[in-house]
């Protein structure tokens, strides 16, 4: 099934149309040696399989073929090259496969084959994201010690920056060291901070537009204490399959943290969070929030309709499903 072709038609034909997470496959068994956490990366190589990160596994990389069997473990922890501190993203462009560790500047780069090729540091901290233009990468990084600067690094198919771009004007999105970014449409570059702003430049950072999604638990910001409960945070920022936009993937926490402390038993995750789907369209008078859908999951996006959760298992553990997301028509 395209998502393109059924995002369009949702768009042209019907306005009650809703995107839903159809699943496919859980990664991993009983007898792996380790499931996944709260927090889960995942990165899908083409037809031959996945790679997994999560807080759980800290710097240790797992790799599942495409039934979702495991393989084996492609990282470990450490301080040496190719070794990881903190669980990675991932982002697979024609140079081989980057990996970022959590909120940090050091970046892992190996190639399509999962052979490592070398490690280096960009800023301080940031996200990226494969850059369709130049067969490379953008990172998002922070830098300056008289206060937090930001930018966008451009890095190569061998993972050397060739240039490095700061905005003409401040960014609410560029100072969140966890937005995320991505390379559209006229070479525009999308970014998209944790608690919900979205920016959208041009090519050389020259702002062309600004939108503050109202993500839940938001509306009672304190400046001095922050949210009154535990508010959503922004997971993930994907090219809208119109071409007219974003999508902006976000999390919500269902249950206060305290209350789960009170509880008897662990709440499945379903319980613990819903996800939240924001469409944002570039228009000539600037972004405009389009829609919103919803999941009673932790659903986050893959490589074109794939897309994946976190489930319970049987044996008290957590895994990875990865399904696609549909679009489909409502009763009216």
């Amino acid at each position: 099934m395209s998502l393109v072709l059924n995002a369009v038609s949702a768009i042209q034909l019907c306005a009650g149309c809703t995107l839903e997470f159809e699943p496919m496959d859980t990664l991993g068994a009983a007898e792996d040696p380790a499931g996944v956490g709260t927090l889960a990366e995942v990165l899908r190589l083409d037809d031959r399989g996945y790679l997994v990160s999560s807080d759980a596994l800290g710097g240790v990389v797992i790799v599942y073929d495409s039934e979702g069997r495991y393989q084996r473990e492609l990282t470990r922890e450490g301080d040496g090259p190719g070794e990881l501190r903190t669980f990675p993203k991932f982002a697979m462009g024609d140079g081989g496969i980057l990996l970022q560790e959590w909120q940090s500047p050091t970046l892992h780069l190996f190639s399509r084959d999962l052979d490592f090729i070398k490690t280096f540091r960009v800023g301080a901290g940031g996200s990226m994201a494969v850059d369709p233009t130049t067969g490379g990468w953008l990172v998002n990084y922070v830098f300056g010690s008289d206060g937090p600067g930001a930018g966008v690094a451009l890095i190569d198919e061998g993972g050397n920056v060739v240039r490095s771009i700061q905005p003409a004007a401040e960014s609410p999105s560029l100072t969140s060291i966890t937005g995320d970014v991505i390379r559209g449409a006229e070479g525009r570059i999308w970014i998209a901070s944790v608690v919900g702003m979205v920016d959208v430049f041009d090519e050389d950072l020259q702002l062309l537009g600004s939108l503050e999604v109202e993500l839940p638990g938001m509306e009672a910001w304190n400046p001095e204490t922050g949210p009154a409960a535990p508010p959503a945070m922004v997971t993930d920022l994907r090219l809208a399959p119109d071409g007219s936009g974003v999508w902006v993937f976000a999390f919500a926490p269902v249950i206060d943290p305290n209350e789960i402390r009170r509880l008897q038993t662990r709440p499945a995750l379903d319980e613990l969070f819903d996800t939240f789907v924001y469409s944002v369209r570039l228009d000539p008078s600037g972004l405009t929030l389009v829609g919103t859908d919803r999941f009673d999951t932790l659903v986050r996006p893959l490589d074109g309709d794939f897309a994946y959760d976190l489930v319970e298992t049987p044996d008290g553990n957590r895994r990875v499903r990865v399904g696609r997301l549909r679009f489909t028509k409502g009763s009216g």
